[in-house]
C-alpha cells in the first residue's frame, strides 16, 4: 500500500501562492512541454506558480541530490559513501544511447524494481523525500520512486519543462499517491511505481490531481482533486 500525505505541503504552498504569487495564464508558463493536456484529462483548471519555497521536502531533496550528483567516484562497495552508486552510473550511461521512449521505459523498469519502504521505517520521521542515491540504497515510498525517475531523466538530457512529479488521489484504491509525468510530443505519460507499463495520462482516469512540481515551479489543479482527508494510511 502506498502511504502518502500531501495535504500539509499543499495547503502551506497554496497559502503562500495566494499571498505572493499571481496565478499565471498558459502563456506565462515555463517554455517546453507544458502539461500535455492534464487539465483537460482531469477536469481541472491549472494554476502555475514559480514559488516553490513552501515545498520544503522537495527543496531539501533537490539540494541534497545536487550535492550527490556531482560525485565522480563510483562506490567501491556497500557502505561506501560520497560516491556514485554503480547502479545509477550504469543506468545513466545506458540511457545515453536510447530514444526518448526507450529512456522512459528503462527508467521506469529499473526504479520500479526497488523495494517499497515506508518513510517512518527508513528515516524515523513521517515526512522525508529521498534523493535517488538514498532511494537506491534503502527503497522508498511513491514520491521517492517519482523523484528518482525525474532526476534520472534530467541526467539523461530530458528538459525540466517536460517532467513533473504529480501528486494525486487514487479513487480506485482510496489513497494518495505520486507519479512522474513526462510530456512527449504534447501528450502526458505516467511513470508509476504501481504499474510496469507507461500509460498515457488520458487512460488513467482514476487519478485526481492535487498538484505537480518540478524545478521551475508548481501547478495546482482546481476542481479536479478529491477533498483532503487522512484515511489512516
Amino acid at each position: 500500500m502506498t502511504i502518502f500525505r500531501p495535504w500539509t505541503l499543499l495547503l502551506a504552498a497554496i497559502s503562500v501562492a495566494l499571498v505572493v504569487s499571481v496565478p499565471q495564464s498558459r502563456a506565462d508558463l515555463p517554455p517546453g512541454g507544458g502539461d500535455g493536456g492534464l487539465s483537460a484529462i482531469y477536469g481541472a483548471r491549472e494554476v502555475f506558480s514559480s514559488n516553490n519555497a513552501q515545498f520544503l521536502p522537495w527543496i531539501d531533496a533537490m539540494d541534497r541530490a545536487q550535492r550527490e550528483l556531482v560525485q565522480t567516484r563510483v562506490c567501491a562497495g556497500e557502505g561506501d559513501t560520497d560516491c556514485t552508486p554503480r547502479q545509477w552510473r550504469a543506468l545513466i550511461d545506458e540511457l545515453a544511447g536510447l530514444s526518448l521512449r526507450a529512456k522512459l521505459e528503462r527508467v521506469n523498469a529499473v526504479m520500479n524494481l526497488q523495494p517499497y519502504m515506508p518513510t517512518q521505517r527508513n528515516w524515523g520521521v513521517p515526512v522525508y523525500w529521498e534523493t535517488p542515491f538514498e532511494f537506491l540504497a534503502k527503497g522508498g515510498q511513491c514520491q521517492d520512486y517519482a523523484i528518482a525517475k525525474y532526476l534520472a531523466l534530467r541526467a539523461a538530457g530530458v528538459p525540466d519543462a517536460n517532467l513533473r512529479v504529480l501528486v494525486v488521489h487514487d479513487t480506485d484504491r482510496n489513497f494518495n499517491h505520486a507519479v512522474l509525468v513526462v510530456t512527449v510530443d504534447g501528450e502526458s505519460y505516467l511513470l508509476d511505481s504501481l504499474n510496469r507499463d507507461i500509460l498515457p495520462a488520458s487512460q488513467v482516469t482514476h487519478y485526481r490531481p492535487y498538484f505537480s512540481i518540478n524545478q521551475s515551479g508548481w501547478w495546482y489543479y482546481i476542481g479536479g482533486h478529491a477533498m483532503f482527508a487522512d484515511n489512516g494510511y
